[in-house]
């Protein structure tokens, strides 16, 4: 189910997702150019969420998972219905989570950041919104 192929109001979201995404991708680069990591991981990570929806959106129907459901298990069925095989579904899930706990709650929340540790995190989100715009425009890998 590719965007261009149906026209309701989960495509809509789809796509304004993944501009949302794409937006705060931006912010995060500039703020990290002007030596402000801090916002730089907080936009990261909106910028991650953002695309993460869209994906879940489009391969899941819905955005979060059920009661019971890991974020963990959540991203890596999307991706994994999306045509990516177990171990690479799994591996941009724990870069879902790695967003969330270390950019999200360790730089933006703990004020704590390393650039060894951060830095390569933020600098990957870029790969991250690219492969899932191409997976929600061709509705798969």
């Amino acid at each position: 189910m590719a965007i261009s192929e149906h026209k309701d109001p989960v495509e809509t979201d789809v796509k304004k997702l993944i501009e949302m995404a794409r937006f705060y991708l931006a912010e995060a680069l500039k703020h990290l150019e002007n030596d402000d990591p801090y916002d730089a991981a907080e936009k990261t990570w909106a910028s991650v969420k953002h695309a993460t929806r869209a994906l879940t959106l489009i391969f899941l129907g819905e955005d979060a998972p059920r009661k019971g459901e890991t974020w963990r298990s959540f991203v890596t069925r999307a991706f994994i219905k999306a045509g990516l095989s177990f171990e690479e579904a799994s591996r941009w899930a724990s870069y879902f989570l790695d967003v969330r706990g270390k950019l999200h709650g360790e730089v933006f929340y703990g004020l704590i950041y390393e650039e060894e540790e951060h830095k390569p995190l933020i600098e990957k989100a870029k790969e991250y919104i690219d492969l899932v715009e191409k997976i929600v425009n061709t509705g798969s890998f």
